[in-house]
């Protein structure tokens, strides 16, 4: 759990990221492996209507799908939009 916390906490400390994406938009970050650093920028899935939340558990299920193979989506956060999903190999 302290891990996650971690992880959360680093991708809401990157500013770049969640600038490259527009708050409709959510921003998918990735952290180490040979991605390491990368953003995407993905829109809204159809399961979170028009708001990309954490706590819908279809919506951050979507979310997470956005994270490339073999990358695995381990992190969210909605406090600001965009939303950011970190993935980690």
């Amino acid at each position: 759990m302290r891990l996650l916390l971690l992880i959360v906490l680093a991708a809401c400390g990157s500013s770049s990221s969640s600038d490259a994406c527009a708050t409709n938009e959510v921003t998918v970050d990735y952290i180490k492996g040979a991605r390491d650093g990368e953003t995407d920028c993905k829109p809204i899935p159809a399961s979170c209507g028009s708001t990309a939340s954490c706590s819908v558990n279809d919506c951050i299920r979507d979310m997470y799908g956005y994270c490339d193979a073999p990358y695995l989506g381990v992190g969210c956060s909605d406090t600001f939009a965009p939303t950011i999903i970190s993935c980690n190999p």
